[in-house]
């Protein structure tokens, strides 16, 4: 864990893949002790996903499960058993908070819808994430990443600079997968407080696509205020807003203000073209772009991206550097706030992203590895429901756990 904010918080995840994942990871960071709980022979879906370990595919090297799954304790069951049922009850009965994104229909013919699970325990907050919702015309249709992407209307205007008579495209990795999640913590934590306020539990129905929908800028209000809708375009309404080559890498200059254009143009020392009628406001500067973006390009060219981000600070030039993976890694903002922490695993040490706050008066923790598959299934099963080794035997037998 990071902090124990919510030491004593305890939470069943019966999630797979990112968005229940990343949800219950947020509240492990933050103390709550989560119990992950996996299909028997195969784990979660994001064990089989890439990058892995030197390379090497394998249930116990997936990066991404590695991440999704720190501060968690482990266990395999199957809830289709009777038996895994049984035990799936137990679990939920000294729960406060159920995690998961199934789809609703799999949850009924579980058993585990929250009209069940609150009779289990009635005091238990149930966080169901799926892609439309537990209600309405799409609740039971099919999606993944990206279909959400273009339900949600995002992938509509996702191509600012390039060939707009291709189709649209989504937005790189998982974006809304991790989307969802963040918002379904934020809803859990505040469900968690009115528990622990009034004693009272819930469902709490969070929509993939509606998380889409709610960070999709000003495309949503230009059309209800303008009947304006945004598309596509190769050429941004204004200018710079743009993505230029430096010397060693690329810099981002994405100037709203004329004033800061203005003071733009005396970080590069003032140069003669900047005067010219063609390039005197943001309207024209984008109408004529591709006489422009050479000019400054010359001059971008000639200096490195922390030289040019230096002088533009110096001018309140809100522009920055466009950094990769490596040099994020190597930034020494992060490395002074120590963002970056590392995990060992199998006498290897991997680095992850830490968590964005600190608490100023609580003392932040080391956090834990992914469990391995059923890592904790003895340590749950045996010390805290009762059951003996040899019971864990026969349920591994008939594929329980």
């Amino acid at each position: 864990m990071f902090y124990k904010v919510l030491d004593g918080v305890k939470i069943i995840e019966y999630g797979n893949f990112i968005s229940a994942p990343f949800c219950a990871k947020i509240l492990a960071d933050l103390g709550a002790e989560v119990i992950k709980i996996e299909e028997p022979c195969c784990g979660d879906e994001s064990r089989r996903q890439a990058p892995f370990l030197q390379d090497i595919p394998g249930l116990e090297n997936s990066g991404l499960f590695q991440y999704l799954n720190m501060n968690k304790l482990g266990v395999t069951l199957n809830p289709e058993s009777a038996t895994g049922l049984k035990i799936f009850t137990e679990l939920l009965r000294s729960a406060d908070v159920f995690v998961e994104n199934n789809p609703p229909k799999q949850m009924k013919k579980l058993k585990l819808a929250y009209t069940k699970a609150k009779k289990i325990n009635p005091h238990i907050i149930m966080t169901s994430i799926t892609p439309f919702g537990q209600t309405g015309p799409y609740r039971d249709y099919e999606s993944c990443e990206l279909v959400s992407a273009h339900i949600g209307g995002v992938g509509y205007i996702s191509m600012r600079e390039g060939d707009i008579s291709k189709e649209p495209i989504k937005l790189p990795a998982h974006l809304f997968s991790f989307q969802a999640g963040l918002s379904a913590a934020v809803a859990t934590l505040s469900s968690i407080f009115r528990q622990s306020t009034t004693g009272l539990g819930e469902q709490l129905d969070v929509s993939e696509q509606e998380s889409v929908i709610q960070n999709l800028n000003s495309s949503i209000a230009r059309y209800s205020y303008a009947g304006q809708i945004m598309a596509r375009t190769d050429a941004a309404g204004h200018a710079p807003f743009h993505i230029l080559p430096c010397k060693d890498g690329f810099i981002c200059a994405a100037f709203v203000e004329e004033a800061e254009w203005r003071r733009f143009v005396e970080v590069m020392g003032h140069p003669e073209w900047a005067d010219n009628e063609l390039f005197k406001d943001f309207a024209l500067r984008a109408k004529y772009w591709d006489a422009l973006k050479p000019l400054m390009v010359e001059w971008t060219m000639q200096f490195t991206e922390e030289e040019i981000y230096r002088r533009s600070q110096e001018k309140a030039v809100p522009l920055g550097a466009v950094r990769s993976a490596h040099q994020v890694l190597q930034d020494k903002q992060m490395a002074a706030r120590q963002f970056f922490v590392e995990i060992e695993r199998d006498g290897s040490k991997l680095t992850f992203p830490g968590v964005p706050y600190r608490f100023s008066e609580i003392k932040m923790e080391s956090p834990s590895a992914a469990p391995l598959l059923g890592q904790h299934n003895e340590e749950i099963y045996c010390g805290r429901l009762g059951y003996h080794k040899r019971d864990l035997a026969k349920f591994k037998e008939a594929s329980v756990i």
